[in-house]
């Protein structure tokens, strides 16, 4: 068994994504079986991600195993419910959620574009659900409906709406050929009313019993021996991601004050074999923004400190001069960043800006 598990916890959540390939690829060469492959369970928990990866992922595994399948005691959304089609049986908690595959591009500005008019944040259920305002007031003929869609492109680009199709047709096909590589495959027919019904405009939860009775989902299965030892593995996971204990840095930089704080080592993910664990960790950095007022009124009422003025009989005008330049020399930068850094302290603070860094995947 190999697990595979992201944290939910709000405001630091792990997504499933590229760079978990190869640190799964390096884990299954450890299980790699002899010469008669053997069957792989996946224990998996994930609040979505890089719908590709799921693909990557699931064909990796068949190239080594002669089986999948798929353990789901939590979430299992997005990404990762694409990524339990592709096995050859669910095995589903009382609590283990799959959802509905939501299309969406990249938010955008008003009227759902971009200044360029390229991106917009609908979703392809933003589209179905304005044809189907159109139908419930009334079944349109043909040339109402093309006068819509027309009136429509007026305030979208149709860039939008291609790239929406696009990404459809896409997730359609990653879907399809997902459950099409599953040992005991549905029939052709079957696959694709599974897919039509799993890619939504709207993600929603489903359960076990939803997955089998509306969805059609006849690999989803249920273990009633092995539930109570997966929730327990589960709960470890939760406790060492922290999902219980929602990360508020903005609440520590309030009472704070440094102008940066350095969060280290947070946990987002865990890729684990009985003989091998790495962990996915990142740094974050938050740093306070302030706004400058319309107009500053700046006042330093700078202190020097004390100058010891030389004597003796060495003591001139070009000599004491000479000191004082290089007292002044030695003095003003300091003084004039103590003064700067107090003036610009006095700014309110207008957000917090986070930076995620050094994110890299370490043993444990």
């Amino acid at each position: 068994m190999i697990t595979y598990v992201l944290s939910d916890r709000p405001n630091s959540e792990g997504y499933i994504s590229q760079d978990a390939v190869r640190e799964i690829y390096n884990l299954l060469c450890d299980l790699r079986p002899g010469s008669d492959k053997k069957a792989l369970d996946l224990f998996l928990c994930a609040a979505g991600g890089d719908a590709e990866v799921s693909w990557q992922i699931v064909s990796m595994v068949r190239e080594i195993f002669s089986e999948f399948n798929v353990i789901i005691p939590y979430k299992a959304h997005g990404a990762a419910t694409m990524m339990a089609l592709g096995a050859d049986s669910i095995v589903m908690g009382e609590r283990g959620e799959l959802t509905t595959i939501k299309v969406t591009l990249a938010k955008g500005g008003a009227q759902g574009q971009n200044e360029d008019g390229d991106l917009s944040s609908a979703s392809i259920g933003d589209v179905e659900s304005f044809f189907s305002l159109l139908e419930s007031l009334g079944t349109p003929r043909v040339k109402q409906k093309v006068d819509a869609l027309l009136r429509t492109l007026d305030t979208v680009s149709p860039l939008v709406l291609g790239r929406l199709n696009n990404a459809t047709e896409q997730y359609q096909e990653v879907c399809m050929k997902l459950l099409e590589s599953r040992k005991r495959r549905f029939r052709k027919g079957v696959n694709k009313k599974i897919v039509h019904k799993l890619i939504s405009g709207h993600e929603r939860t489903i359960t076990r019993s939803q997955a089998l009775k509306d969805f059609g989902l006849k690999q989803v299965k249920q273990d009633t021996v092995l539930e109570p030892l997966f929730w327990e593995l589960f709960k470890l996971y939760e406790g060492a991601l922290e999902m219980g204990a929602p990360f508020y840095p903005d609440q520590e930089m309030d009472q704070c004050s440094e102008e940066e704080i350095v969060f280290r080592d947070h946990r987002l993910a865990y890729i684990e074999t009985a003989n091998k664990t790495r962990v996915f960790k990142q740094d974050v950095k938050l740093r306070k923004v302030r706004q400058p007022p319309p107009n500053i009124h700046f006042d330093p009422q700078i202190v020097l400190p004390p100058f010891q003025i030389p004597s003796g009989p060495e003591a001139n005008e070009d000599s004491i001069t000479s000191n004082i330049q290089q007292w002044l020399e030695d003095c003003l930068p300091e003084v004039v960043r103590e003064a700067f850094e107090k003036l610009w302290r006095s700014f309110p603070i207008s957000a917090y800006e986070r930076l995620d860094l050094n994110k890299r995947w370490e043993d444990e």
